[in-house]
């Protein structure tokens, strides 16, 4: 079921769900297989909900909205075909990956398939602008995901370090969502400048949060079991916060789920219970809530700016009713 906010969008949603297919069809039937796995796992659609809202708000309606808002999705998706491999990771919302099914050459050539369609949609704008921020967003996700892998197993990574990872694995792909419809109506510096400030506070405070539930969600709703990013080697800033405190309990069992690769059920109840007790949650929480604060400031200047229709308040109360969604999710 679609969260309420999306009301104002349901329909071009729809009409997305069908274009994510139809962008990406090839002779090969079995390669068409896979990429309908991909997509109809569902998801948030996050990304391109938040391009499409944008463009409401900025009264962008033109031809390359679909186009664009599957650029959004399909940078994401590729990125996570990657990630699964890289992860070995057998489960996505709570369905076989593409690699534990057909295999890692499968999910990594439809990760780059996924990618060279963006491409050639982003092509089609004719809007250098456009094509330079989703390309940049692409090599920044990238070194990101570089810079997590030298970050694994060590106990010692920094805020800083976490807050770069966080910056180019998910925040880019948020402000380039929302900054993008600028280029297509050809907005001011100024508004463009509002826009990417939304998409990069809401990015932030959505990945900061999606660390916490790895340390306070429901298994069952996560769709993966919790501990999974410590368990990965990922020192996440709830953990940060907590090692801080200097609780010689939890850095023992930190530092030998770091040497070891696992954890007992029993250590496992002892880490969650002192993450808690030590702040890191807390911590985290209310840095999540900073940046989505810092989210919605920039939505209001964005107001002192339009002159708004009916349907672009709508959109507005929409974009303002995600910065609270990102911080209330089960999954």
């Amino acid at each position: 079921m679609l969260p309420k906010f999306y009301d104002t969008i349901k329909n071009d949603l729809e009409i997305l769900e069908s274009k994510l297919i139809e962008y990406l069809l090839t002779p090969n039937k079995p390669t068409n297989q896979v990429l309908s796995h991909i997509f109809s796992s569902g998801g948030k659609r996050i990304r391109p909900a938040i391009f499409l809202l944008c463009s409401q708000l900025i009264d962008y309606d033109g031809e390359f909205k679909f186009p664009i808002a599957s650029v959004c999705e399909y940078i994401h998706t590729a990125s996570l075909l990657h990630d699964d491999v890289i992860d070995n990771s057998s489960l996505r919302r709570n369905k076989p990956t593409v690699n534990s099914i057909w295999g890692d050459e499968t999910a990594v050539l439809s990760g780059d398939l996924i990618y060279s369609a963006a491409c050639r949609l982003m092509v089609k704008t004719r809007s250098l602008e456009l094509i330079d921020d989703f390309a940049e967003c692409i090599r920044f996700m990238s070194e990101s995901e570089l810079f997590q892998l030298e970050l694994l197993w060590k106990k010692d990574t920094s805020i800083s370090d976490y807050e770069r990872v966080v910056s180019g694995k998910t925040a880019i792909l948020f402000q380039a969502s929302a900054k993008t419809p600028c280029y297509l109506k050809n907005a001011s510096q100024e508004l463009s400048t509002h826009f990417a400030n939304y998409g990069k506070f809401l990015g932030f405070a959505f990945q900061i949060f999606d660390d916490c539930l790895d340390y306070e969600g429901n298994e069952e709703l996560l769709g993966k079991p919790v501990v999974t990013d410590l368990l990965e080697g990922k020192v996440t800033l709830p953990l940060i916060y907590s090692l801080q405190s200097e609780n010689k309990k939890l850095d023992i069992i930190v530092s030998s789920v770091l040497e070891n690769g696992k954890i007992s059920p029993e250590d496992k109840s002892k880490l969650l219970l002192n993450v808690k007790q030590c702040g890191g949650l807390e911590k985290s929480f209310n840095l999540a809530e900073f940046y989505s604060q810092k989210a919605r400031d920039a939505l209001n200047e964005i107001a002192k700016i339009l002159k708004l229709s009916e349907k672009q308040k709508l959109a507005l109360d929409a974009l303002n009713q995600i910065t609270y969604f990102v911080l209330n999710r089960k999954n």
